[in-house]
């Protein structure tokens, strides 16, 4: 079975999510292409602090994991993009739900990888793994920005 060309789902992750934190008011960018450590960097130039943000993404509704080797961030963000199904073994996309959103800190990502050849984080493998779901405020408690 070949495997999906992703690139342009993966870029527009990391947009959705840079347009999230704007939109929650943290200052921040997006690094250079091919920056394997991190994609986003999120400041508070007021406190002179930065963070440093990994994105991940998958396509499919069902998938619940993402492959992850590279540590240097201090936060991981699995985009959940809602927006393939695989019927009778063949990707199809279907935009029915919107994307989801876990926010979820390194260290924690680093205590739950499965390791093996892909080193995939399962989500459902982390202990209440729904605190994380849309937990932008854990971005701001780190930046100590005030709500």
């Amino acid at each position: 079975m070949n495997r999906t060309n992703t690139q342009l789902e993966s870029a527009g992750a990391e947009y959705l999510v840079l347009g999230n934190l704007l939109r929650f008011r943290i200052q921040s960018f997006i690094t250079s292409q091919n920056f394997e450590d991190y994609d986003i960097v999120a400041t508070n130039p007021e406190k002179n602090l930065s963070i440093k943000i990994q994105v991940k993404s998958r396509f499919k509704e069902s998938d619940m994991s993402f492959p992850i080797k590279k540590f240097g961030s201090e936060i991981v963000v699995f985009v959940k993009l809602n927006c393939g199904r695989r019927k009778q073994g063949k990707i199809t996309y279907e935009y029915r739900k919107q994307p989801e959103y876990y926010i979820i800190p390194t260290e924690v990502c680093k205590k739950y990888n499965r390791g093996g050849n892909w080193n995939k984080v399962h989500i459902k493998d982390i202990p209440n793994y729904e605190q994380y779901k849309d937990n932008w405020e854990l971005i701001k408690k780190m930046l100590e920005i005030k709500t």
